[in-house]
């Protein structure tokens, strides 16, 4: 009968590398779990000792900068009761002198640490001491912070690097207090000299571990003081002299205001971990230093500790391993042998030796892996193939809050955030399913506090005898503190810290992915630029703090406009962007999209905005670019919807403006034609032309001035095509001004020829320029510098001026009138025409706009409203200018129907004044017969 063959050592190989698989697979995850516990303590221990050291370099630095404070007080007390003019030298008074350097020794010792107090005059020679009459005539006037106070009028107050003083025999600081005369001039100054036993004062209030050490730098790198000072031989002589220390050449040349280092220190050789802090508005540096053998010595000794515990474990694991393979091996040699009773027997024996043996071995090493188990920080479990919990460790409690008894025999699912359960699921069933090792499954689970905190998971099947799975066992740790800092990490690098919306970083990153989705596909998206109106007028009255209140607040009603796939970010500032995606495949209904968008936003953003509870309104523009197929980069559509804003600002702000192909050349061609303006008013490029203004009997009453511009290249350029320009750049406020200058020297000139002083002059004002402040001064002043008769000046305006603010209107009209000067409303008709502000407004003349003159014998209309204004006018007590007379028809019409004034190309088109005069010839005056009918 065949037996089988029968291994020569008793023992399956397939059995045995699983046994060796098992052992080191347990002794590789204690060892990596030993490895990051060790990782993990490490920084921690780095960071704490960061925070210490830092937290110190700023308390000494804030005593530093009170200290020089209280000085400073002091100085400041002193130098307002010295008068520098009237103090005596000792040549000529030397009581007063005495008396003088008396009182400087008398607050000399209200500052510790002080080697003395003196007087320098302007030129840096020391005038008075407080040290009797050593050192009075030493100049310092080469010293920087002497140079410092006589050069800038601004400063008060300086602090030197320190020097060395021959008179001290050592290092001193000065502490200098400017000194001013009766004009404010620099007159000398107030200086304090201090030995550097005054730094040692604030360094001994600190307590300092061992090891640690904590020292004072200027920002040329010289040592001034230092704790503790034993450790360092020769300490005295090093005192004033540089440091060489790399890591604080950031802090030397102020380029930060803290610096964190590890370095083996230059004065004494000790490694420690440095932190480096700038001593505000003070020429001094305080590096406060922790010794790294005293810091780390905590964690060599858990270093040792758990290197020898894994030791324990591996020496156990492999006690059990043998016991294990021991245990197969005389089983298999049991099934296999068939030897004689006697020997069967014997080997019965034996093996139940070994049984219990085996058994003894494994309730030692049970009792060893129990305390591992219930001393690690992870916590261990085992889940039953439905998922209900068998076994949890101990440090369930610490992670959880529960008793670990307590939740034996509840579902996993109970614990486990709703959104994560699925991951868990699938993981775990893959585990139970295929047998393999599930690894870092990440999920959240709520502790018994009620808040969700997050676990790294790693889960095995778990087998009986057979090798069949009857459940799943694994560890989880805690990693909230990495989840917190990997998502602080990223809000700080991809949102606004103020609004929390998306950054102009993270926006680009969904634009790009936008515009790839649209020239993959078939849809369009939209690229929103939101600028809000005038919030730097918010910010300049209110504060920055009501400013931010206002930009939270648009930010929340932005977003509440949109989807939840489209993106809302802030640029900075008042900018805010919206990203539209899968719009319309059809331009047209993509573009009537955006727009509805915009319409919204711009509907919430006019809502008022309570603000420190008061309202606030704001409006906003918007500028629109649609992205298809066409591949572009992020910036240039971001240009292009910037370029669209600017062009709803232009708009007169609170709409929105879609981008086309001609803003680009439009902005160019605007820019290029500012640039023109402005060089043309600096080169005096600018001329008055004069249009006539008859009477009916063909009479030169007076003209207007108009403005051209007499361009180098172009010739001559009507204000139609750079007026809006002027108006938008704010250059209309100085060439206005030019306006009136140029027109009250005409009107000094024709006052000096007796045919022409009769004659008055009219000058149009913009609504800008007649709402500065400074207008009415300016007025007056081209008045008075060019002495033209002010009764003489007819300012004229127009309607738009009447839109808001009227009684500042009336009010500036009125104190102009009072010296004599005319007003004349200008296009009267064609704008806010209100008849209840042309009854207030002291007007002399109401021009009719050509646009009905030029019809008036043809059109019944215009002729009905060319009455109607001459019959309103007369009621009102004014005198009516008829503009765009271009036939001596009109002239006839217009003189039969009360219109009595007269201005067109009839009389000469616009010139110089030379050409005016010449040219308007002699007419005679127009038939005066009743008006027919008919308009004509």
């Amino acid at each position: 009968m065949n037996q089988g063959p029968s291994p020569s050592n008793g023992l399956p190989p397939r059995i045995s590398l699983k046994a060796w698989a098992a052992y080191l697979g347990l002794c590789l995850v204690l060892a990596l779990a030993i490895t990051w516990d060790l990782t993990t303590s490490r920084e921690k221990e780095m960071a704490a000792a960061q925070q210490r050291t830092h937290a110190t370099s700023i308390l000494v630095s804030e005593w530093l900068y009170a200290a020089f404070e209280t000085s400073g007080a002091l100085l400041r007390s002193m130098a307002g009761e010295i008068r520098p003019e009237s103090l005596a030298s000792e040549d000529n008074d030397p009581e007063a002198h005495a008396r003088t350097n008396q009182w400087l020794d008398r607050h000399l010792q209200l500052l510790p640490h002080a080697h003395a107090i003196a007087l320098f005059d302007r030129e840096g020679v020391m005038t008075h001491t407080s040290r009797a009459a050593r050192g009075v005539g030493h100049d310092i006037s080469d010293q920087a912070h002497f140079q410092a106070l006589r050069d800038d009028p601004s400063l008060e107050r300086q602090v030197s690097q320190a020097f060395f003083s021959s008179e001290a025999n050592g290092f001193l600081v000065a502490h200098a207090q400017a000194l001013r005369d009766a004009n404010g001039g620099f007159a000398g100054l107030l200086g304090v000299r201090l030995d550097l036993g005054f730094f040692d004062h604030w360094l001994e209030r600190t307590e300092l571990t061992r090891g640690s050490s904590l020292t004072i730098l200027d920002h040329e790198g010289r040592l001034l003081a230092r704790r503790p000072r034993d450790t360092v031989p020769d300490f005295d002589a090093q005192l004033g002299q540089p440091v060489e220390a790399g890591a604080l050449r950031p802090l030397l040349h102020q380029a930060t205001d803290t610096v964190h280092f590890s370095i083996v220190s230059p004065v004494d050789g000790v490694h420690r971990s440095y932190t480096a802090q700038l001593v505000r508005d003070l020429p001094f540096l305080v590096v406060v230093g922790e010794a790294k053998q005293t810091l780390m010595a905590a964690w060599w000794q858990k270093l040792w500790t758990l290197g020898i515990a894994w030791l324990t474990v591996a020496g156990l694991g492999l006690l059990v391993l043998r016991g294990y393979l021991s245990t197969v091996r005389y089983d298999t040699q049991l099934q296999h042998s068939h030897r004689s009773l006697k020997q069967a027997n014997q080997a019965l024996s034996e093996e139940i030796t070994a049984r219990k043996r085996t058994e003894t071995d494994l309730r030692r090493s049970e009792e060893k892996y129990r305390f591992l188990v219930e001393n690690s920080y992870d916590i261990l479990y085992l889940f039953s193939p439905d998922g209900h919990i068998e076994f949890v460790s101990p440090s369930w409690k610490t992670l959880m809050g529960h008793d670990p008894q307590s939740v034996v025999g509840r579902h996993f699912s109970e614990f486990v955030h709703p959104e994560d359960l699925p991951i868990c699921h699938q993981a775990f069933s893959h585990v139970m399913r295929q047998g393999h090792h599930a690894q870092d499954i990440e999920y959240r689970v709520r502790h018994q506090d009620g808040s969700w905190r997050w676990h790294n998971s790693s889960a095995l099947p778990f087998r009986d005898e057979t090798g069949q799975i009857v459940g799943f066992q694994g560890i989880a740790r805690d990693i909230t503190a990495r989840k917190q800092a990997e998502d602080e990490i990223k809000t700080l690098a991809f949102f606004d810290p103020l609004t929390q919306l998306p950054n102009r970083r993270l926006l680009a990153q969904h634009l790009q992915e936008a515009v790839q989705h649209c020239h993959q596909g078939h849809h369009h998206g939209a690229l929103l630029f939101i600028d809000l109106d005038n919030f730097k007028i918010l910010n300049d009255t209110l504060g920055h703090d009501q400013g931010d209140l206002l930009l939270m607040q648009a930010a929340r009603r932005i977003s509440g406009c949109v989807h939840e796939s489209d993106t809302v970010a802030r640029l900075g500032g008042d900018e805010f962007v919206v990203m539209l995606r899968r719009l319309s495949h059809h331009p047209h209904e993509a573009t009537q999209q955006a727009e509805i968008v915009a319409d919204k936003i711009l509907a919430t953003l006019n809502h008022p905005y309570l603000l420190d509870g008061q309202e606030h309104h704001s409006t906003a523009s918007v500028g629109i670019t649609l992205f298809h197929r066409e591949l572009m980069s992020a910036d240039e559509l971001m240009k292009r919807a910037d370029l669209a804003m600017y062009q709803a600002k232009a708009a007169g702000r609170n709409t929105q403006r879609l981008f086309d192909p001609g803003m680009q050349a439009s902005v160019t061609a605007r820019a290029a034609l500012e640039a023109d303006l402005r060089r043309a008013l600096a080169e005096g490029q600018f001329v008055l032309h004069y249009q006539a203004l008859v009477d009916d009997d063909g009479t030169l009453t007076g003209a207007e001035a108009l403005l051209r511009w007499q361009h180098p290249q172009r010739g001559l350029v009507p204000p139609g095509e750079f007026i809006a320009l002027a108006e938008d750049t704010g250059l209309i406020l100085p060439i206005g001004q030019w306006v009136l200058e140029a027109a009250c020297a005409q009107l000094a000139e024709w006052a000096r020829d007796p045919r022409l002083k009769h004659l008055k002059l009219a000058a149009n004002v913009s609504a800008r320029q007649f709402r500065h402040p400074e207008f009415v001064p300016g007025v007056l002043r081209a008045l008075n510098t060019t002495g033209a008769d002010p009764r003489r000046l007819k300012l004229e305006i127009t309607e738009s001026l009447l839109v808001e603010d009227v009684e500042d209107v009336i009010s500036k009209m009125r104190q102009l009138r009072a010296r004599g000067i005319s007003f004349a409303l200008d296009d009267f008709g064609t704008g806010y025409s209100s008849l209840s502000y042309l009854k207030q407004l002291p007007l002399d003349d109401v021009k009719i706009d050509q646009s009905f003159v030029r019809d008036v014998l043809t059109d019944p209309n215009d002729a009905a409203i060319a009455r109607t204004i001459v019959a309103l006018a007369g009621t009102l007590g004014l005198r009516v200018i008829a503009e765009g007379v271009e036939t001596r028809e009109h002239w006839e019409w217009l003189s039969r129907h009360g219109c009595h004034t007269h201005q067109g190309y009839y009389f000469g088109r616009p010139g110089p004044v030379v050409a005016m005069l010449e040219s308007l010839p002699k007419r005679p005056a127009p038939m005066r017969r009743a008006h027919p009918s008919g308009p004509g």
